[in-house]
């Protein structure tokens, strides 16, 4: 379904890796989508439109045009609501035969990231573009997460935590009042 593969937000990006363990295709079509999410939402269009930040009047044409770009905001709104659906019992199977593994994963990103420490010293805030290994206790932690429905920010909170463990500190200890930042992500992807 998707050919990008890479996310802005910690969400999405967790989703579009969670898509390579699919075992069937999610539907193609624009109607054939709204029909699956509308038999998710209980066949409640408010509720949906309300999810999608959209109106019914909208969705109902979308359902009824004969062709929307894909580059159309709704389009795009209603494919990443497929691709967080999608499977949910796969999803949780591919979760936890990677926990039951080591649980690792790999992470690419560009984004702004910086360091503050206790004192007020800081590393601000500057783009970068890294590839890093994600170890024990991270991976579990942001399926948890993705699992309860945790916010983008709970999310932002996990994995800050984890490329401080990981790239600033690579197995040292960190102070407790250190802290790393995590802005602008203009790119993300998991490998798992």
């Amino acid at each position: 379904m998707p050919l990008n593969l890479s996310a802005n937000t910690i969400q999405e990006a967790l989703d579009r890796a969670d898509s390579r363990h699919w075992t069937r295709t999610p539907p193609h079509s624009i109607p054939a989508r709204l029909t699956y999410l509308l038999k998710q939402n209980r066949h409640d269009t408010a509720a949906l439109a309300y999810r999608l930040q959209t109106t019914p009047a909208d969705l109902d044409a979308l359902r009824t045009a004969a062709r929307t770009s894909q580059d159309h905001p709704l389009h795009q709104a209603v494919e990443r609501e497929v691709i967080r659906l999608w499977q949910p019992r796969v999803r949780r199977q591919a979760h936890d035969a990677i926990l039951a593994n080591g649980g690792q994963m790999m992470l690419s990103f560009r984004a702004w990231l910086g360091f503050t420490a206790a004192a007020g010293t800081s590393d601000d805030p500057r783009l970068r573009f890294l590839t890093l290994t994600l170890n024990t206790p991270y991976p579990e932690l942001l399926f948890t997460a993705q699992h309860n429905g945790t916010p983008e920010a709970g999310l932002r909170d996990i994995l800050s935590d984890a490329l401080g463990a990981c790239y600033f500190h690579r197995g040292r200890p960190a102070h407790l009042q250190e802290k790393v930042s995590l802005d602008r992500i203009d790119y993300l992807e998991f490998y798992y």
